[in-house]
């Protein structure tokens, strides 16, 4: 009789085993319906693209110096706050401190594979170590109000258009000065950062800013996504694949610093999720080589990261990127700039 009870017991907490795997995995499937994938530029994704090393276990090269310098980065004007911030003159943005040495750049994850093979995003593989120079990098992406501060210098051009994605008032309304900067290409990101002694980051910078040195697959790290860690197409969101799973409390852009429980471990802010940023690079594969944000001009492509409100979890990632002509703008693109360190 006691082997029996046993026995039942057992078969139970198989069922129940079982149960939680399907139901985990139709949730997954459920959240990838969610993406959009294909949504941003696609027209610019160019018709050969450059294969990636193809392996389920990608190997980790031996490291690569990646020189920050760039010749037409202006002298900084900031203010040290303190060992590890500074808040600019010019903008007041505050500025986080990342110091030098080795991260590991890119994914082994085989769905990021998957999407180059279909033409989603561009290669994330393989992962590869890179040496970098310390630099400086913008807390939050730049806003509204600091870039009308560059429009009224007269060294900046006016966003392209100056409302959102829901018809509203975007640019010139107040309401909206601490909101992302949006309609923005990859020239008028340049001037502004020029303008305000700083330069684009390069997509090393951005990429080791955004997961530090231990190959986070997120920001806050490798734990879930939750709604408090970033801006993404949530049950707000008015597209078509908004994801009823989570609510952000955002139907599109969100006021810069919003979810400071999804920072980097430098402590950089909206590094997933809000909007795509630009960086000085353009597309090349990896592993990266010294080259990196050298092309700062005259790229016929420039690199995006980030991710954005429009997109679902996928494109959270700190490994993820995307790219277009350096003319392209659209109302969930928008940038944060940085300097070396000096």
């Amino acid at each position: 009789m006691q082997h029996k009870k046993v026995g039942i017991i057992v078969l139970i907490l198989t069922l129940m085993a079982v149960s939680y795997y399907l139901g985990t995995l139709q949730g997954t499937q459920s959240d990838a319906e969610s993406e959009e994938p294909t949504s941003f530029a696609a027209s610019t994704i160019p018709s050969e693209e450059l294969s990636p090393e193809k392996s389920e276990t990608p190997p980790i090269n031996t490291p690569i110096t990646v020189s920050t310098e760039t010749s037409t980065e202006a002298s900084p004007t900031e203010i040290q706050t303190s060992s590890t911030t500074r808040v600019s003159e010019v903008d007041g943005m505050e500025i986080i401190f990342v110091e030098a040495g080795e991260f590991l750049m890119g994914s082994a994850d085989l769905d990021a594979q998957v999407a180059y093979d279909n033409g989603v995003a561009y290669p994330e593989v393989p992962i590869h170590t890179v040496s970098l120079e310390s630099y400086w990098i913008d807390k939050t992406e730049v806003t509204n109000s600091q870039y009308a501060l560059c429009v009224a210098d007269g060294a900046c051009d006016p966003p392209s258009l100056n409302t959102d994605y829901i018809g509203r008032d975007y640019y010139p309304d107040p309401a909206f000065g601490d909101y992302p900067v949006t309609y923005v290409n990859w020239h008028m990101a340049h001037d502004y950062c020029a303008w305000a002694g700083r330069r684009l980051p390069t997509e090393a910078e951005w990429e080791k800013a955004a997961r530090g040195t231990d190959a986070r697959r997120y920001p806050w790290g490798s734990s879930p996504i939750t709604a408090d860690l970033a801006n993404f197409c949530d049950v707000n969101c008015p597209k078509d694949h908004a994801n009823p799973n989570y609510n952000d409390g955002c139907a599109v852009t969100a006021p810069v610093g919003s979810f400071p429980e999804g920072a980097s471990p430098y402590g950089v802010l909206d590094m997933a999720g809000n909007v795509w940023e630009w960086t000085a690079s353009i597309p090349m594969p990896y592993p990266y080589n010294p080259n990196d944000g050298r092309e700062e001009e005259g790229g016929y492509q420039y690199i995006w990261r980030g991710g954005t409100w429009s997109n679902g979890t996928w494109w959270l990632r700190s490994t993820i990127r995307y790219r277009s002509i350096p003319e392209y703008w659209y109302n969930n693109l928008g940038f944060r700039c940085a300097m070396s360190d000096s």
